[in-house]
């Protein structure tokens, strides 16, 4: 594929790209709209609006929950006039942020895998694309994440533990790829893709903890003590192991259980799979993440999608939407389902078993050449 071809292919990706993210962003644009499908629908109006709505629209400068990129580039909006009293306003500018990191994912996708028919297939027009985008920050982590994956794919240890290092700094998932990326990297080169990984991120971090040490702490202790599962409209399958730890008065400690069967299966198929290409290897984190994780957010299924792209093996329609159409109904009706426990626990049986048939398929699918189907 010569320059100017490639340049051209690109450029069609970036408008590709905002012309899926527009029908989104209309829906998220104004509060009228999204008073209208929460009426009709029981839509969560997304954590954008929770952002502006219960820390920007109230004079505080940033979300808490977020890690401190995140709440540094709220601040930032913050100090623009109009954006603390005006949605409609606010909307625009993150919602640009997001726009930028979904065309470089897009973008970054292509220029890796070089397919149209897996780029809008498991990225594009995959349900969780169309209607969660815009509804968190996840796309920027997310970018990240691909950038981190294309220098590494490039033999650029010391770019990808950097870009790994950004992404961490922004949400805590990232960091779960890097024993991945150390493992397949040459012994001589893992002290570089170590101390950048390390430098990058204290240095990003450093200014924030040294500042205000309890806001830059917060996230993490808030994911550690409050961020679980309770009920059974929490959508994970953990608020069982609650509800037996709550019995003996230690209910928070299912958190601590869901960890553990994260780190559990982490090292066991890491270890046993050591030999998959890489793609597949990061794959299957993301799948052990989403399976062990403590509360079961629709958006999460952002994080499998690049991968799904990537791999080196033709996927199972029928398990990636099995997976996808279920998620979707879990957050188009978001409040009729979480306040039906039947409804609930149906679409994460759903999602859980095509979470396990996807698993099963990067673990089986035969290793081939990559075809730019």
């Amino acid at each position: 594929m010569n320059k100017s071809k490639s340049s051209w292919q690109l450029f069609i990706v970036g408008v590709v790209t905002l012309g899926v993210l527009l029908p989104e962003f209309l829906i998220r644009r104004n509060m009228d709209t999204l008073y209208y499908i929460y009426g009709h629908f029981t839509t969560y109006f997304g954590d954008l609006w929770y952002c502006w709505s219960n820390y920007l629209n109230k004079g505080f400068p940033y979300p808490r929950e977020y890690p401190a990129l995140i709440q540094a580039i709220f601040k930032i909006l913050f100090k623009i006039p109009g954006v603390a009293e005006d949605y409609n306003y606010y909307i625009w500018f993150i919602v640009a942020i997001l726009a930028v990191s979904a065309v470089i994912n897009s973008c970054y996708l292509f220029i890796i895998r070089g397919s149209w028919q897996r780029l809008l297939t498991y990225w594009l027009l995959a349900p969780s694309f169309l209607f969660y985008s815009l509804m968190n920050v996840d796309v920027l982590p997310i970018a990240t994440i691909v950038l981190s994956y294309y220098c590494f794919s490039r033999e650029k240890y010391s770019l990808s533990a950097s870009w790994l290092a950004l992404g961490t700094a922004i949400k805590v998932f990232p960091v779960f790829l890097f024993p991945v990326y150390f493992l397949a990297t040459p012994k001589e080169k893992r002290l570089e893709l170590t101390s950048f990984m390390l430098v990058v991120w204290f240095a990003l971090n450093l200014p924030f903890m040294v500042t205000d040490w309890s806001a830059w702490s917060y996230p993490y202790l808030w994911q550690i003590q409050e961020n679980y599962a309770r009920t059974a409209a929490d959508g994970s399958w953990t608020w069982l192991v609650f509800m037996c730890f709550d019995h003996f008065g230690v209910g928070s400690w299912s958190g601590k259980v869901s960890l553990v069967l994260f780190a559990g299966s982490y090292l066991y198929f890491i270890r046993k799979y050591n030999y998959l290409p890489i793609a597949r290897q990061l794959l299957i984190v993301m799948i052990l993440f989403i399976f062990t994780d403590r509360v079961y957010s629709p958006q999460y299924n952002l994080y499998l999608l690049p991968f799904l792209v990537l791999v080196d093996y033709k996927i199972d329609w029928r398990w990636f939407y099995l997976l996808e159409l279920p998620n979707f109904i879990q957050g188009f009706f978001l409040f009729a389902v979480k306040n039906n426990p039947y409804y609930i626990q149906s679409i994460l049986v759903l999602k859980y078993l095509a979470l396990a048939l996807l698993l099963r398929q990067v673990l089986t699918a035969k290793l081939e050449e990559v075809q730019n189907d």
